[in-house]
Order: structure tokens, then C-alpha cells, then sequence
């Protein structure tokens, strides 16, 4: 399936971000934005207006009132009281490192230990750190970053959660510390809004393969276009609506990284453990009348993290 064009109206999307305060996707963010620490990744499409995401995302997770303490064994969640976040960049980290290496501290003999205590705690109100885009050499400081007490939240070209679990994992180059850091994954995309001037109820004839891509049993199916019109530029879509998923890193899943469970897999076991995906939101807006089924057809495909093998 291709993509709408995206001149004129067509391309156009307007960012709400009351679509991410409602339930189940507002207890998503409060989780993971409420992390003490680790690694948030938001996955956008290329259509996707990815800072304007992370600026929301950064004063969302500002205004929280509380830390989660969190527990890779167990999945535990631990309302804190805790004092305001600090809001950096990765260069904020990238100059500490260098700025590290030119001066390093002295060194201070450790106090003794305390029966049951923590030498090195991570602090009560970790920072807060912003990063554009996951790649180069950002790459290496940002996950340091993610496990030595910080909230790290980074932009990743992809056009969902799995596709850019994949890519994650390369970068990082490990899938033990993948699976030790990431906390989340926020995937967003859109689909192309059905022009109201036009728009008509049809009959949709799906291939085998387009059946096999949205979980379908069904090769006829109802649903809506558009016709084209002048309204529309004779493109049958006016406008885009962005979708999201939230994919959070349970013990479970993290268990089947550390396996080696490939990306197709580990999208089955986070639907059985109650994942919402990109698909599911796309199937949503045509039972609405707000999207058409190659548009279903289309998300299925894009983010299809590959075979089972």
C-alpha cells in the first residue's frame, strides 16, 4: 500500500494531546514517565512531528508529583514523594563525560557499609534527560546515562514499537543491556483521514496476504473512502490522524529479549499481556468511518517487526 501524499491538506495532522490522557495510554506515561530511571524511547514515523512529541512528553513528565520505584523482577510500581525534576539534554551529559575525562576527581576512600544499605543509592529525584534522536555517538553515553540513575526519554526514527525494539538492540549492540535499560517504548504514527466531501460506504476485497497482515479471517469486508473531489485534490484523504502505542518492558518480555525471542514474537506476547498496538488503533478509526482499510492494511505492514525466525 502507498502512502497518501503528504503536499497540501493531505499531509497535514493536528497534534492533540488530549488523545494521551485518556486510559489506558494516561496510566502508560504516568509509569513510565515516573520511572526513577532507565531508557524511554518514542518511536514516530517520518511523518511524525517528533520534537513537538518530546516537548509534551517533557512537560508531562515535569508536572508529575511522584517517582516509581521499579522493579525489573518483579514489575512492582512504588508511589514516592519526591522533589522537582531537573530537565537536561544529552549534550548536558556528553560535556559532564568529556569534562570527566580531562579532570577526574580525586579519589575518596569509601565509608564503610552499613548492614543492608546500598553504597551508592540512585538519587531520589534523578534527572530528567532529553535526547533528539537515538544514534551515533549519543548512543553509548545515553544508555550510561539510563543506568546510573537518570530518566532518559529518546526520539528513534521507526514506524512502530517492535521495528524500533530492533533497531534498539543494534544500536545498543547488546541484548542484555537493551533489556537491562529500556524501561518503554511510545510508538506513534499516522493515518490518512478520509475526506468528508467525498466519502462512501464500499465493499473492501482483501487479498490473502493483506488477511494474513491484519489478523483477519474475512476477505470481504465493509468499511469507507473516499471517492476524490476538489476538496480533496482527487486524493480521497484530507488530513492525517496521529495513532500511538505504549510498550512497556514487563519481566516477561525482558525475560524473552535476554532469549533471544525475535521482534514478531515478543508483538504476540505483548498483545497477550494486554498491549494496545498501532493496528489496533488504525482498526479503530475504520470501524469509526475516520480512516479507510488500505490505511489498516498500510500500518500493518509498516510495522511488521519481521519473521519469527
Amino acid at each position: 500500500m502507498s502512502l497518501p501524499p503528504d503536499d497540501g491538506g493531505s499531509g497535514y495532522y493536528a497534534f492533540e494531546p488530549e488523545r494521551f490522557l485518556v486510559p489506558p495510554m494516561e496510566g502508560f506515561l504516568r509509569r513510565i514517565l515516573g520511572a526513577r530511571w532507565g531508557l524511554i524511547l518514542v518511536s514516530a514515523a517520518r511523518q511524525v512531528n517528533l520534537p513537538t512529541i518530546l516537548d509534551f512528553l517533557a512537560n508531562f513528565s515535569l508536572q508529575q508529583v511522584y517517582y516509581s520505584s521499579f522493579s525489573a523482577t518483579q514489575d512492582d510500581f512504588e508511589k514516592l514523594e519526591g522533589e522537582q525534576r531537573k530537565l537536561r539534554t544529552i549534550e548536558d551529559v556528553l560535556d559532564e563525560a568529556r569534562n570527566a575525562v580531562e579532570n577526574p576527581p580525586e579519589k575518596v576512600e569509601p565509608e564503610p557499609e552499613s548492614e543492608g544499605v546500598s553504597p551508592n543509592p540512585l538519587p531520589r529525584t534523578p534527572d530528567l534527560v532529553f535526547i533528539p534522536e537515538f544514534a551515533g555517538e549519543i548512543v553509548p553515553s545515553a544508555v550510561e546515562s539510563a543506568m546510573t540513575g537518570n530518566l532518559v526519554v529518546s526520539g528513534i526514527r521507526a514506524e512502530g514499537s517492535f521495528p524500533a525494539l530492533q533497531s534498539f538492540i543494534d544500536l545498543v549492540g547488546s541484548e542484555h543491556l537493551a533489556a537491562a535499560s529500556l524501561m518503554g517504548i511510545l510508538g506513534l504514527n499516522t493515518v490518512a483521514r478520509i475526506c468528508e466531501h467525498c466519502k462512501v460506504r464500499v465493499e473492501y476485497e482483501l487479498s490473502d496476504q493483506d488477511i494474513i497482515l491484519i489478523g483477519g479471517q474475512e476477505h470481504v469486508l465493509s468499511g469507507y473512502k473516499g471517492l476524490g473531489c476538489e476538496s480533496c485534490d482527487g486524493t480521497g484523504y484530507r488530513g492525517r490522524i496521529l495513532i500511538h502505542e505504549g510498550f512497556e518492558m514487563i519481566s516477561e518480555i525482558r525475560s524473552a529479549i535476554l532469549k533471544g525471542m525475535p521482534p514478531r514474537n515478543l508483538r504476540i506476547l505483548a498483545k497477550r499481556s494486554g498491549m494496545t498496538t498501532l493496528l489496533d488503533a488504525a482498526w479503530s478509526l475504520a470501524e469509526s468511518g475516520e480512516t479507510s482499510l488500505d490505511e489498516v492494511v498500510r500500518i500493518a505492514d509498516v510495522t511488521d517487526p519481521g519473521s519469527e525466525q
